[in-house]
């Protein structure tokens, strides 16, 4: 039986590049496209596919939304997202967002596949050279900073009086991911309120 899979991606020669690479393979079937949120996210809900690949950026919104959006309607889908960009900022919010892993649009063909029938078995996969990034980070003892640019922008929003409900939306991020990214912030700030928390990271320089 074929893996259905959602290509959500909004240039057309990406789409058409990955539909053909994946019709050479009898264990996967495109069943549809999509290339902004909104057709992303009515695409899903019609289609229900065993996996969505899916582009971090797209026109008139972010990947990151759509990705928040499809695990809202069903929280055990699975999603790989695919980018141009090797930014450990963007695997990440991916990873804390629910991902199962991402991928590069420069990765060889090989590799995609094999990432494919990876997340589709529910196991997380990386792109070899965002795992080869990370790992030379932590050898080199250079692991993520204590506050991460996501960290200050939650701190610069929340210092400005935004919600929870608002913090997410601006950052394409879930009521969820908020809400334990605040805790952990708090946490390393020493802090228990939001008012507390604002005022030690403008002493601290972080916002």
């Amino acid at each position: 039986m074929s893996v259905r899979i959602l290509v959500v991606d909004d240039h057309p020669v990406v789409r058409k590049g990955i539909r053909s690479l994946l019709s050479n393979y009898d264990d996967f079937e495109v069943v549809g496209e999509a290339d902004d949120p909104p057709g992303a996210l009515e695409a899903f809900a019609r289609l229900r596919p065993d996996l969505v690949l899916l582009d971090i950026r797209l026109g008139g919104g972010s990947g990151l939304e759509v990705l928040d959006g499809i695990l809202g309607m069903e929280p055990t889908a699975k999603v790989l997202m695919l980018s141009s960009f090797d930014d450990e900022e963007y695997v990440h919010r991916s990873l804390e967002a629910g991902a199962m892993g991402y991928v590069l649009k420069g990765d060889s063909d090989s590799v995609l596949v094999a990432a494919l029938r990876t997340a589709v078995e529910g196991r997380h996969v990386l792109s070899p050279q965002v795992t080869d990034q990370l790992v030379s980070r932590i050898y080199l003892g250079q692991d993520r900073p204590e506050f991460d640019e996501t960290d200050r922008e939650i701190l610069r929003l929340l210092a400005a009086g935004a919600s929870n409900a608002e913090i997410a939306e601006r950052l394409f991020i879930s009521d969820s991911t908020v809400k334990r990214r605040l805790r952990s912030v708090f946490s390393r700030l020493g802090v228990q309120r939001r008012t507390e928390a604002a005022a030690e990271a403008v002493r601290r320089g972080l916002i």
